[in-house]
């Protein structure tokens, strides 16, 4: 049986206070307690898993305490909405369980983690092309150097990203997760090895869609540079070469900005679909 978000019950059958009405049943506290513990520590466990490679949050700038406390947090959100099993009594099946719900959250964080690496390698690319190969800047999120534009790039594809409210789409996603997956049930198989080919491939597809206006930008500029070249053979064209390259490759960018970001919207929006095209993998179908 697969996991399933379970509705607010009624006051017949469930013995809560609604309405300012006493139920019948009492539920004793314990048992309250337990399956609270339950729930939170599968959600937060799968939280974990996410902003262990999650891309705005997998960074050294923000305290580990924050990040503990945001994954608290989303156990606590999720827990009235979710329903899970009792705990095996086994140790070594519960630390298997935990695995797998780790499992869950990092294969969530996964499929957002590449989506932002192809907004870097098209920045990559676009750099190279302009002349920025040898121009690099400290990241302090991830405490590297990081191309200019690569880093404009990833830092626009956040800004839209979390205009969006897409950040909820991934805690969607963390409920979504126990209609496919069986409790403490998700495991490797071929087709999350196809399923994460395809996110690697996505990934380059889309460095190519928006590096290819810069891409024919520069071209043209290069051939006009060259033909002027030759025709002027005085003409330093490797000097000259480069503020041309780089106004023309700015000039790109601003102009393909309006299709940039509705690239960045068309992405985000079927980021839920491949997150759960990866769970259902997970959970064998």
């Amino acid at each position: 049986a697969g996991r399933s978000a379970t509705n607010i019950p009624d006051q017949d059958d469930a013995g809560i206070e609604l309405g300012g009405e006493v139920a019948q049943n009492e539920i004793p506290a314990s048992g309250v307690s337990v399956v609270g513990n339950q729930i939170g520590t599968g959600s937060s466990v799968i939280g974990a898993g996410i902003v262990s490679v999650f891309p705005i949050l997998n960074t050294r700038t923000i305290p580990m305490p924050v990040k503990t406390g945001l994954v608290a947090t989303l156990g606590l959100v999720l827990a009235p909405i979710i329903h899970l099993p009792s705990l095996p009594t086994d140790p070594a099946l519960v630390i298997a369980g935990i695995g797998s719900e780790f499992l869950i959250g990092l294969t969530i964080g996964l499929a957002v983690r590449l989506l932002f690496s192809g907004f870097q390698v098209a920045g990559d690319m676009i750099g190279t092309q302009m002349g920025f190969s040898a121009i690099q800047m400290f990241d302090p999120m991830s405490h590297q150097n990081t191309p200019i534009i690569a880093q404009f790039q990833l830092t626009l594809g956040s800004l839209v990203f979390l205009s969006l409210n897409a950040h909820l789409l991934v805690v969607h996603a963390i409920g979504m997760s126990y209609e496919y997956v069986p409790p403490f049930g998700a495991s490797l198989s071929d087709g999350i090895a196809q399923d994460i080919i395809h996110l690697a491939q996505n990934m380059l597809g889309v460095a190519l869609k928006l590096a290819a206006p810069v891409f024919a930008t520069l071209l043209i500029v290069n051939t006009v540079l060259a033909i002027l070249g030759r025709a002027v053979p005085q003409m330093n064209v490797f000097v000259t070469s480069f503020p041309i390259t780089i106004g023309a490759g700015f000039l790109a960018m601003s102009l393909a900005m309006p299709f940039t970001l509705l690239l960045f919207e068309k992405e985000f929006e079927t980021l839920v679909e491949t997150i759960l095209g990866l769970l259902k993998a997970l959970g064998h179908g």
